[in-house]
């Protein structure tokens, strides 16, 4: 039996199979705009104030270990134009996600499995341990983050990073916990006695403690009970094309010797080790 369609109905069909089409493609569409538009537009950066890791230079453009290797790493996928916008911790990933900002600096945020729900995350740049900084009559006394929850002290952590977490876990109710914007605040909340002990990582922390602290009163204390953490660039979950760009950036700039070149300018080699024993999945599911 041969049936007969007619040509209306062929052009129902027709319009459907085309709407379909489109439909099937337009995830495409959209996650191709990001790096197109990135490319013809330029980025803005969010960053942290923390040097060396990510600051503004006297020109207002942003600066550090995290955004020079940003800017290299894109300039490999034809990217040249660059802003950045300094922001606390905890509004860098609202700011990606309304598209404030294009993504967050590799400098600034720790990949983990909460943020890992909100974002996409490149391959890991910088990792890095914790510390404390502490005055010297709490130095014998407070050697974990266990202790401080023991001795019902008062702990100043950045918003949502692996101190904040770990914080938590160890059991230091909230209102013992004081978060701090960036690490310059969290030092001077040291100073000022809001806080009884400053807990964040070492590569920072160390650099910052032999210039804006007293080191007659108060001592810097890196941790072995914290395991290592890392960073990347955190993009729109949209954005994948630009954050596949970056890591396919990555793979550029560590084989030219970039990378490590990069890190020396700002005396940050040691943000290399451990880089190349995790990848962002790992880090996503911890």
């Amino acid at each position: 039996m041969v049936f007969k369609v007619q040509p209306r109905r062929l052009l129902q069909i027709g319009n459907l199979l085309i709407a379909l089409a489109v439909g099937a493609a337009a995830p495409g569409f959209a996650e191709a705009g990001a790096l197109d538009e990135a490319k013809s537009d330029g980025v803005i950066i969010a960053i942290a104030n923390e040097p060396p890791y990510a600051f503004m230079n006297a020109d207002g453009a942003p600066t550090g270990a995290g955004p020079e290797l940003d800017k290299a790493i894109l300039r490999e996928a034809g990217i040249t134009k660059f802003s950045g916008n300094v922001m606390e911790y905890g509004a860098m990933i609202p700011a990606v996600q309304s598209g404030r900002a294009t993504f967050a600096s590799v400098g600034s945020l720790v990949i983990n499995k909460e943020r890992c729900q909100n974002v996409i995350f490149s391959e890991p740049l910088i990792c890095d341990g914790g510390s404390f900084v502490l005055a010297n009559a709490l130095e014998s006394k407070i050697k974990t983050v266990e202790d401080i929850a023991a001795a019902g002290l008062k702990v100043g952590v950045c918003g949502g990073c692996v101190s904040h977490t770990l914080a938590t876990k160890a059991g230091i109710p909230d209102d013992k916990i004081i978060i701090f914007p960036d690490a310059n605040s969290g030092l001077k909340l040291l100073a000022d006695g809001r806080i009884d002990v400053f807990f964040h990582d070492t590569l920072s922390t160390s650099r910052l403690y032999k210039t804006l602290v007293d080191n007659s009163a108060f001592r810097y204390e890196p941790l072995t009970s914290v395991p290592i953490s890392c960073q990347g660039a955190a993009f729109n979950k949209s954005d994948t094309d630009l954050r596949d760009a970056y890591n396919e950036g990555i793979r550029k700039v560590k084989a030219s010797g970039e990378y490590i070149e990069i890190l020396k300018k700002f005396n940050f080699e040691g943000a290399a080790f451990g880089v190349d024993t995790v990848n962002t999945e790992q880090l996503c599911n911890r």
